[in-house]
């Protein structure tokens, strides 16, 4: 039986709303938390999210400033404030244990988190994740830019959606009307525009690019998955990375770029599942 998400928000102690879905939370075992990159909310996790939740408690936030999370432009959005923001959504919700899944920004916000609470953190899984400085990607970056990025974006709003969404799905075929409509939602009109474009300009590599100076910090037992045809972010420092962890190990996944967990949300489910189900040592293979 498929466990079915409910939306929730709970309010963090600067008064701020996040919002996040929920569903299992009558399942054992320990919970397992699910954080998305950008563009996207917590929906992009829901096919997921309901396979895991058949036998795990499973939440999806949407980070500060992303989704139904929409806050002020004085807060901080970088990755290492939206860290903190978990910290804290994790002690309100009252979990001292939780496995830990992030898509890209998501993932390096994931690195963050278990970098500061190693003892929070049953199990870390990146897919398709930011690492080290190899990030902000060229279209994150021109939106950065104080005065052309913003117009142009305006200018061009549908033809650099079709793009970038067309650059990240190998399977193209799946980047469906319905699937366009769930990545442009949170940025369409004016405000969407400001909205991502302040969340493109929160992007800071700082404290990913000290970690991969350190790996052995990273001492969480570690799934990376990677879609091979990710045409955003090089698969090759994620390897680097992993390979100066303790306990991690890389797999690829065929027919998928960037937006894997829409190109192969069953594959994705199945090795998320095995891992934080698996009882044995988590040696590298």
């Amino acid at each position: 039986m498929t466990a079915h998400a409910q939306e929730r928000s709970v309010t963090l102690s600067n008064g701020q709303a996040l919002a996040y879905r929920s569903a299992g939370d009558d399942r054992e075992g320990i919970p397992i938390l699910f954080i998305h990159g950008i563009p996207g909310a917590s929906d992009c996790w829901v096919p997921i999210m309901a396979e895991l939740a058949r036998t795990r408690p499973a939440y999806a936030v949407d980070l500060a400033g992303y989704g139904y999370s929409n806050w002020p432009d004085s807060y901080d959005l970088s990755l290492s404030a939206q860290a903190g923001y978990i910290a804290e959504f994790l002690e309100k919700r009252q979990i001292s244990k939780v496995i830990v899944a992030g898509h890209d920004i998501g993932g390096g916000i994931a690195q963050i988190f278990a970098i500061r609470h190693p003892e929070r953190v049953d199990r870390l899984i990146l897919v398709n994740s930011v690492i080290s400085n190899h990030w902000p990607v060229p279209e994150m970056r021109m939106m950065r830019l104080r005065m052309i990025g913003p117009a142009l974006f305006a200018l061009l709003e549908g033809p650099i959606w079709s793009y970038m969404l067309r650059k990240g799905f190998q399977r193209r075929e799946l980047l469906t009307p319905d699937v366009l409509r769930r990545y442009r939602r949170w940025s369409e009109g004016a405000a969407g525009r400001r909205r991502l474009v302040r969340n493109a300009r929160a992007l800071d590599n700082t404290e990913l690019t000290e970690l991969s100076r350190h790996p052995e910090r990273l001492s969480t037992a570690t799934l990376i998955l990677w879609g091979r045809g990710d045409r955003y972010l090089n698969a090759t420092p994620a390897q680097q990375l992993c390979a100066g962890m303790p306990c991690c190990r890389f797999t690829f996944i065929e027919n998928a770029g960037h937006f894997i967990l829409d190109e192969q949300s069953a594959n994705v489910a199945a090795a998320i599942r095995k891992f934080a189900e698996d009882d044995g040592p988590h040696s590298r293979q």
